[in-house]
This record gives structure tokens, sequence and C-alpha cells, in this order.
């Protein structure tokens, strides 16, 4: 094994920027190494004939000359490779801080492809609400006592029409999502997610009578309005929402109502809103209930 010779071609100090350098020489095939030596990065290299050309590289980043996109490829990392780790391990940690939310995302993603974002339904009736006949609420809740019929009642939620339904919904999903589920325990959040998407159907369908309707948009109001009561009544929680925000939601909601088209579910917002509300309020009472217990010794 013959090794090669090493050769100093440069060394600046520890603060100076070689990253935008180093990108461009590694486009060029330059092979270098960087290491740190008494107190300076010092850039080495296996052919004299390369130190000329880095120099004036280095020269060239020292005053601010070098092209900006060579900057930014800097600052995004030196690899594909190393990029691809970074998204796997931000997901990874979307997967640990979220779990549910991150199902769910996932399952709405896996049915907006298959369904081609609701374009092509056919074998995918079976999520849509349940054409059951009711003769009042009372009578149609009565009816989702029945396993099948309740299941069925939630699955809409993974329905969507649109790109920007589908984006907008999981956006938000995973703003209220990551909070909520950091600071509750699963098997609540579980259950609110569940409540808040069933309130938000059920609503649609007794109020319209049709069942062509789908997307998480109720349940993502009823999140609006269980983080709104969690922060306003117990304020030294981890879940809240800014008072302001709240109200956006709401005209927005009174918007959709009144002048945007009827492909637009706003009794399902309106359910999902008023489930998540009264959520807050007695999940806010069962936290303030408990004791500030403190351990014994």
């Amino acid at each position: 094994m013959r090794l090669m010779k090493r050769v100093r071609a440069a060394s600046v100090p520890l603060d100076f920027d070689l990253r935008p350098v180093i990108a461009m020489l590694n486009r060029s095939g330059y092979q270098l190494q960087v290491s740190e030596e008494s107190g300076e990065q010092v850039v080495w290299v296996h052919d004299e004939a390369q130190i000329a050309p880095i120099q004036r590289l280095i020269e060239a980043q020292a005053r601010g000359e070098l092209d900006s996109q060579d900057r930014v490829a800097a600052e995004k990392g030196a690899s594909v490779a190393q990029t691809l780790v970074m998204t796997m391990w931000r997901l990874g940690a979307f997967f640990r801080t979220c779990p549910l939310a991150s199902v769910l995302a996932v399952l709405c993603l896996i049915v907006a492809g298959m369904s081609q974002l609701g374009r092509e339904l056919r074998g995918f009736e079976w999520l849509f609400f349940p054409p059951v006949a009711f003769a009042g609420f009372s009578d149609l809740a009565l009816q989702l006592f029945d396993l099948t019929l309740f299941l069925r009642a939630l699955t809409p939620a993974l329905l969507h029409f649109g790109e920007i339904h589908l984006v907008f919904n999981l956006l938000w999903l995973f703003y209220f999502g990551r909070q909520i589920e950091r600071a509750q325990p699963w098997l609540l959040v579980a259950v609110v997610y569940a409540a808040t998407a069933l309130a938000g159907n059920v609503a649609q369908y007794y109020f319209s009578g049709s069942n062509a309707f789908g997307g998480l948009s109720g349940l993502i109001y009823g999140l609006v309005g269980y983080t709104w009561v969690l922060g306003v009544t117990v304020p030294s929680g981890q879940v809240k929402l800014r008072t302001s925000t709240f109200w956006v939601f709401v005209i927005a909601l009174f918007g959709m109502a009144l002048f945007a088209s009827d492909s637009i579910a706003s009794e399902a917002h309106a359910g999902g809103l008023i489930a998540g509300l009264i959520a807050g309020f007695f999940v806010a009472l069962w936290q303030r209930s408990k004791p500030n217990s403190t351990p014994s010794h």
C-alpha cells in the first residue's frame, strides 16, 4: 500500500466559512482534507498544482464573491445522502412526537394516492358515511351504535378531494397534534380525534342529507376549539391557542358558510368545532380537579 503525500494548501481562522469553497472544489473533482490545528482550519491536498486555485477561492470567499448558489448548496449540505438521512430523521422525530397524527396522516396519504384525490372512487365507497335512513337525530345516533356503521361514520375523514384540501388539513393536523400529543395521554388524544371527527361527519350528514363529503376539516376545527378552551381555562398548561387565531377560524367558518360554494362542508366544520369546545371544557375540568400531589418521603 502506497501512501499519498499531503501538501498544506491553506489555513484560515476557525470562524471562517469554508463550506462554499469546499462545495465548489468537490464539484470540480478536487480531493482535499480539512483539519483543525493550532486554532486554525488547515486545507490539505495531494497535488501541489491545486494550491493556487484553492487559495484564490478562499480569497474570493473572504471578499464575499462566491456564487450565491454555492452558498445555498453549502448550507443544505454537501451530499444527497446527508439530505436523505436528515429527512428520515425528521420524519422519525414527527412519528415520535405525534404518532397518532402521523398514522392518521399516512392513512390519508394512502387513500389520496389510491383514489387519485377523489377522482377515482370505485372501491372506496365504504369510506363514505353510511347512507342510513333516520327519523331524527336520536334515531341516527342510535344506529351508529352498530360497530360497522360507527367505523364508517369516522372514515370520511380519510377522504380528500384535491391537493390543497389535503395539504392544508395535514399541516393543521401536525400543528395541533404536536402540542396535544406531547402534553396529554395518547388514549385521551385518540378519543378527542375520534370524537371531533365523528361529530363533524354526523353533523354534515344530518343537516345535508348527503354522504358525498370527506376530509379532516371537522377534526381540525374540533382541535381549534379544544386547544383554545384548554389554553383559556388552564393557562399554565402546554395546550393552547391564541384567542385571535381562534376567532380567525370562527370568522372563516361563517365566511365559508355564507359565501362559499356548496362544495364546502360547513356543517362538518361547525360540528367538529362544537365537539372540540365541549371536549376541551370537560378535559379542563378534569385537569383542574387533579390534586397537585407531591412525592412523599
